[in-house]
C-alpha cells in the first residue's frame, strides 16, 4: 500500500481551478506559503508582505480549531529550553528598532534550537509528497509551528487551500465588498508575481486567450447582478468549466 503516502494532501477543486486560471503550479504556490510561515511573524505585531498573510492564516486556523489547550508533545521533555527560545523570538519581534529582515534572520538561531531539541511527532520528515513525483520542502519554521500546535503539515496546507476561491474574490471585487481573506490575499500576490521567478515566460494557448477575453466580458455582464452569492455561483461555474476544458 505504498501509494497511500502520496495521497496525504487533499487539494480542493477551487484551488486547482484558481491555479489553472493563473497558470500556477500547485506545488509552487504551496512552497511559497510554507516559506513565508515563520515563528517570528507569528509574534510580530507589524505587517510584512507575504509573511503576515501566510503566518496569520496559520494562526487563524489554530484559533478556529477550538480544541482545549494542549502542550506541545514534541517539547514536553525540554520545556525550559523551549520557553527560553520562544522568549528570545518574542524579544526580537517586539523590538521597535532594527530591520525586520535582520531580526527575522536572527530569530533563526532560536528556531534552529527548537528544531534540534524537539521530538518530531507531527513532522517526521522535511519532505512532504503531493503525489508520486512532486514534493514540498518543509522549512524549520513551518515544522516548529506544526509541532508547537500539535498539527500535521497537511492540516495547515489544506486550510490554506480551502480558503482560496477565485469566484468569491472576483465577485466581491465587483461589488466593492471588502475581502479580509488573508490566504486569498497571499494567493493573489503570488499570481501577480510575488516570490516567483520573473524571468519565466508565460505561454498562452488559443483556448486560454479565448477564456481570458470571455472572462473580461463576463465581469461586465455581471455588473447588473448585485447579489454576492448569485455572482459567486455564476463565476464558479464559469471558472470550473474552463478548468475542465483544460484538464479533460
Amino acid at each position: 500500500m505504498k501509494k497511500a503516502k502520496y495521497q496525504l494532501i487533499d487539494v480542493p477543486i477551487e484551488f486547482k481551478v484558481a491555479c489553472t486560471i493563473y497558470k500556477l503550479k500547485i506545488s509552487e504556490v504551496l512552497q511559497i506559503f510554507i516559506d513565508h510561515v515563520t515563528l517570528y511573524d507569528t509574534i510580530c505585531p507589524y505587517y510584512h508582505e507575504g509573511f503576515s498573510e501566510a503566518t496569520r492564516t496559520i494562526s487563524a486556523f489554530v484559533i478556529a480549531r477550538k480544541r482545549k489547550f494542549r502542550e506541545s508533545k514534541a517539547l514536553l521533555h525540554c520545556r525550559t529550553v523551549a520557553v527560553g527560545c520562544i522568549k528570545g523570538v518574542i524579544e526580537l519581534a517586539r523590538k521597535e528598532k532594527g530591520k525586520d529582515q535582520v531580526k527575522r534572520k536572527k530569530s533563526m538561531f532560536y528556531v534552529d534550537s527548537l528544531f534540534k531539541i524537539m521530538e518530531r511527532t507531527y513532522v517526521p520528515s522535511d519532505v512532504l509528497y503531493l503525489d508520486e513525483n512532486t514534493t514540498l520542502q518543509l522549512s524549520k519554521n513551518f515544522s516548529v509551528l506544526c509541532e508547537l500546535h500539535n498539527c500535521y503539515p497537511k492540516e495547515y496546507l489544506e486550510h490554506f487551500m480551502g480558503r482560496i476561491s477565485l469566484a468569491d474574490c472576483h465577485a466581491r471585487k465587483g461589488l466593492k465588498i471588502t475581502n479580509d481573506n488573508l490566504a486569498m490575499g497571499l494567493f493573489m500576490m503570488i499570481a501577480n508575481g510575488f516570490a516567483r521567478d520573473s524571468s519565466e515566460k508565460l505561454h498562452l494557448t488559443e483556448t486560454e486567450l479565448d477564456f481570458y477575453e470571455r472572462m473580461e466580458e463576463m465581469r461586465l455582464e455581471l455588473y447588473i447582478v448585485r447579489n454576492l452569492t448569485e455572482r459567486t455561483d455564476i463565476l464558479r461555474d464559469f471558472y470550473l468549466s474552463h478548468y475542465q476544458n483544460m484538464n479533460p
